[in-house]
């Protein structure tokens, strides 16, 4: 029995040779499969994108390409800027929101105008704090009041003696328009000081700005990086700052408070991703983008501006939005501004 079962089985040797012509064969397959699968390629692997919700020359324009060029070198891909004007950025963040892909290859400039558009609408399309991924705050300054030097007032306390001297006869200019951080604060100004000036809206500080010193218009509250290079042509006139400090870009112009005015006004831009980005997408950009707003040269751009680097990234910065629109609609609620 033995023997016949010996010589119907396989024998041992034979067997081996079968199992390990079967492994050889899967190892073959496996490696087959492998080269046949492409491997996933490293972030980024193409150029990114950078919308800017305001014209070329704006300041968001220059902030955006500041960082632009840095953030390609470092990550050795292009990154390509996408002016896209309208409504104080509004229309630009809405079209974000609504298309881009969370895939790491478009992000988007906002500014303080995210939290100002969402205070002052009764129905906002969208929520900065649910619809965004917040990523870095590029840069912060304070805003100045300024006025055409032809105005002939020297003092903060005189152009608002004029003002309501002859009410709806002066002219005041927005960047961009209705809802932005231009426009409130201008209302603002306008309540606490008891005047009324004509509202003319620009696309942005380069139309702004050039109205100003040809006396167009006769008030332009606005940051201080976008006033501070025509400011030296002795046309724009900087009666005041609106921060706790004097800034050293304007040192003779006083504080709203030195002045009379219990006035405060800030900007911030910053940079966001759109939501439901994967968090190892996230940090990669992250830390792209702080290591570009450590960068030396950078820091010296933003201080030739009067603007400080941004400090905030991650959910320190998503924190500081959420804070940012309680204390908008806070503002709007508290002065009485019409709603949208």
């Amino acid at each position: 029995m033995s023997a016949h079962f010996q010589r119907l089985g396989t024998p041992p040797e034979r067997s081996v040779g079968l199992s390990r012509r079967l492994v050889a064969a899967l190892a073959l397959m496996l490696a087959a499969f492998a080269c046949s699968t492409p491997a996933r390629a490293a972030f980024p692997d193409r150029p990114l994108r950078l919308i800017v919700p305001f014209p070329a020359g704006s300041a968001n324009d220059l902030v955006a390409r500041s960082v632009n060029e840095r953030l390609a070198k470092r990550i050795g891909k292009p990154v390509i800027i996408e002016n896209r004007p309208g409504a104080a950025g509004a229309t630009a963040m809405q079209a974000f929101v609504d298309s881009a892909p969370p895939d790491g290859y478009q992000i988007i400039l906002g500014s303080v105008s995210i939290g100002t558009h969402f205070a002052i609408r009764r129905k906002p399309d969208m929520d900065p704090r649910s619809d965004l991924t917040a990523l870095v705050m590029v840069s912060s300054s304070p805003m100045t009041i300024n006025v055409p030097a032809a105005l002939n007032v020297a003092t903060l306390a005189e152009f608002i003696a004029l003002a309501r001297a002859q009410p709806g006869k002066l002219n005041y200019a927005t960047i961009g328009g209705n809802g932005g951080v231009v426009h409130l604060q201008t209302l603002l100004f306008m309540k606490a000081t008891g005047t009324r000036i004509v509202h003319v809206p620009y696309p942005g500080s380069p139309q702004a700005v050039p109205a100003l010193m040809d006396n167009q218009v006769q008030l332009l509250i606005v940051d201080n990086g976008s006033i501070v290079g025509s400011a030296q042509t002795g046309k724009i006139r900087v009666l005041a700052t609106a921060s706790d400090s004097r800034t050293p870009s304007f040192p003779d112009a006083p504080t709203a408070a030195e002045a009379g005015l219990p006035f405060k006004a800030a900007a911030w831009y910053g940079l966001f991703a759109p939501k439901r980005l994967s968090a190892d997408l996230r940090s990669t950009l992250e830390q792209h983008l702080q290591a570009v707003l450590s960068d030396e040269g950078f820091k010296a751009e933003m201080a030739r501006r009067g603007a400080q680097p941004g400090t905030l990234a991650g959910e320190s910065f998503s924190r500081f939005i959420r804070d940012e629109i309680e204390s908008w609609k806070a503002v709007v609620t508290e002065a009485g501004l019409e709603l949208q």
